[in-house]
């Protein structure tokens, strides 16, 4: 097994608080090392990414043509966003597939999707491509600004004459008002007006539009509306902003980026709709029953959960061996057979990323903690491609 593990000549702290993402270095979050991945395992990756994405939307198509939407238990408003969207073509910009393995013969699997408000964003792009200052081997599979530009200058020229104007809102969080930041960098670059409001700021008019506050007894109003909220949450705790952005969304008063329908692929449910159609090596067993995996190790995990929260890893003989808490025990549990992880010649485990931009494969990433459930307390480690074996 090869050492994948690489010490660097340092960090590009002074770009990242140049840029403003200064609290990213607190907790060792960003660290001097690299990992290395060869050419195979890199196109192995982009190759997984690309057939897992092609059968996410197929099957969500599948579900749009018959309206079978009931196994997702979520409310008829949110449904009918989800095929008005997916109809209307409205783009999935960005997302992240999550996969364990994919190093040193490891197979590559995948964990889940977070196909709505993905977050890494900064530290996966920019910051990644910073880093190679500090290697001798500098190349990355790592487009992700450049493809995230490409995407936002389409919905500038679909806009037509309308100058477009699009407003990024989140729940006021540190990390998600950094990711919120490049977006909105991003965007203006390529012609948006563009704007930041937590979401408790934003005025949600029926039959009109959003609007925000713009002094002395004025308000501005934006077309497009990028969300670092999670549709979830706008489903199940605040339903009258359900309506309200059922009316406006159906009625073309508003687009929503990322759009409804990726609700669907966020969905851990999904996930055992998905691996119950497709035997194939990447997919993981899927299942509501843990009944489904006895005498074999596996995990649980919830329909909605997020930051590593609320997981629980089973043995054998059905024993936990690792567990977290958190704030989304409420969602339905689902099942899934355990998928290992690389470890490095220290312990720590490794769980790779793939961000995708309207569907492609845009920047590998990688996460490291010390325990086999990678959540907030994990470190962010870029990845180089090198010769090895």
């Amino acid at each position: 097994m090869a050492d994948r593990q690489v010490d660097l000549q340092g960090i590009p702290e002074e770009f990242i608080k140049e840029n403003g993402y200064g609290f990213l270095l607190d907790d060792e979050y960003i660290v001097p090392e690299g990992i290395l991945l060869n050419a195979a395992e890199i196109d192995n990756a982009i190759k997984v990414q690309d057939e897992v994405y092609k059968i996410f939307k197929t099957e969500l198509s599948n579900l749009v043509v018959t309206k079978q939407f009931d196994f997702l238990n979520l409310p008829q408003k949110m449904v009918d966003l989800i095929c008005y969207s997916f109809n209307k073509n409205h783009n999935h910009i960005l997302g992240r597939f999550d996969f364990a393995g994919g190093i040193d013969g490891i197979p590559l699997k995948l964990l889940e999707y977070n196909a709505d408000t993905p977050t890494m964003l900064p530290e996966s792009s920019i910051i990644q491509d910073e880093f190679t200052k500090f290697y001798e081997e500098p190349y990355q599979h790592n487009i992700l600004r450049r493809q995230l530009e490409v995407a936002f200058n389409s919905l500038t020229i679909a806009a037509g004459e309308n100058h477009p104007s699009l407003l990024v809102t989140s729940l006021g969080h540190e990390e998600d008002k950094a990711n919120a930041q490049l977006i909105m960098q991003i965007a203006n670059e390529e012609g948006f007006e563009v704007a930041y409001a937590d979401l408790p700021e934003i005025d949600f008019a029926i039959g009109e539009g959003i609007f925000v506050d713009a002094g002395e007894g004025m308000s501005a109003q934006y077309d497009f509306l990028y969300k670092l909220v999670p549709w979830e949450f706008i489903c199940f705790d605040e339903p009258d902003l359900l309506d309200i952005l059922h009316n406006l969304i159906m009625d073309d008063k508003l687009y929503v980026l990322n759009p409804p329908y990726a609700i669907v692929y966020q969905s851990k449910v999904f996930l055992d709709h998905v691996s119950r159609k497709y035997d194939l090596p990447f997919l993981l067993k899927s299942s509501r029953s843990s009944n489904d995996f006895i005498g074999q190790k596996y995990v649980e995990k919830v329909s909605f959960g997020r930051l590593g929260e609320n997981i629980s890893i089973y043995d054998e003989r059905g024993k936990i061996i690792e567990k977290t808490e958190g704030d989304f025990g409420h969602f339905e549990k689902i099942y899934q057979e355990f998928a290992q992880l690389y470890k490095d010649h220290y312990g720590e485990y490794y769980q790779l990323s793939m961000f995708n931009v309207n569907g492609v494969a845009s920047s590998i990433s990688f996460r490291r903690g010390e325990k086999l459930i990678i959540d907030d307390d994990c470190q962010f480690v870029p990845h180089f491609e090198s010769k090895i074996s």
